[in-house]
């Protein structure tokens, strides 16, 4: 295969475009049966409540040959908060003489990896396989845009109605099943295009002039896909300004 120099990441670890040589690796195991076949059953109704179910190969990284791709598993389910990842499992599928073979990764270390490789190719997958000790930095802080609804004292939640003030962080912790945390959205566009399509929760649904803040997350963090991008959700957000606000 062709040798591969250079790629991006998403804020997940995931890479943004993958190889075709690559993505045809992936695919060759899925149709030997090695891995299970993606497919997408997710739908939504004029609500925008979704239903049904869906797997997709997310890769996390490759080798500079190409010959090697960590991928991520991800099983999603549609409710009426909209999408969320119901179960992720990671494996390395590599190339082996004519076929391809599927090796088990450490879950708990995959994205992780990802996301502290950067740049650099292959890492990740040996740090899944157990060959490299992982190396994170500490502390990292993520910036995004949360929309609230703008009040006398400064800001509320659109979802709950509590207080949000400015430089003060509020924290709770993260969780995948949408019982903890704090939401927002990791750009501007996706902010934006959310409030227009009436895809914020709660009375948001059916609010205008919601402000736009920017805020810094930390901690725990989980995604869940809506109909407009993805949705953040981090142990600790902090609102630091309001930048913009929606028609």
């Amino acid at each position: 295969m062709e040798t591969i120099n250079t790629i991006t990441r998403n804020e997940f670890g995931a890479l943004r475009t993958v190889p075709p040589a690559v993505r045809a690796l992936v695919n060759t195991a899925a149709e030997r049966g090695k891995i299970p076949t993606e497919f997408d059953e997710i739908s939504w109704d004029r609500k925008g409540r979704a239903s049904g179910e869906a797997l997709h190969h997310e890769i996390y990284d490759i080798n500079q040959e190409g010959t090697r791709a960590l991928v991520c598993l991800r099983h999603a389910r549609g409710s009426k908060y909209g999408v969320a990842t119901a179960s992720k499992e990671y494996v390395v599928v590599a190339k082996h003489g004519r076929g391809v073979r599927v090796l088990d990764a450490n879950k708990a270390v995959a994205a992780k990896a990802a996301k502290a490789a950067g740049e650099s190719l292959g890492v990740a997958i040996e740090t899944a396989l157990g060959k490299r000790k992982l190396a994170v930095k500490a502390g990292t802080v993520r910036s995004g845009y949360k929309l609230l609804v703008r009040t006398a004292d400064g800001f509320e939640s659109a979802w709950d109605g509590s207080a949000w003030l400015l430089g003060k962080p509020r924290i709770e912790a993260a969780t995948e099943d949408h019982s903890g945390g704090y939401y927002y959205y990791a750009t501007l566009e996706e902010a934006i295009e959310a409030a227009t399509m009436n895809d914020v929760f709660g009375k948001a649904r059916r609010h205008h002039r919601l402000a736009i803040c920017e805020v810094e997350a930390s901690g725990r963090h989980y995604e869940h896909r809506g109909r407009v991008g993805t949705k953040l959700c981090a142990t600790k957000v902090t609102v630091l300004r309001e930048i913009a606000s929606t028609i």
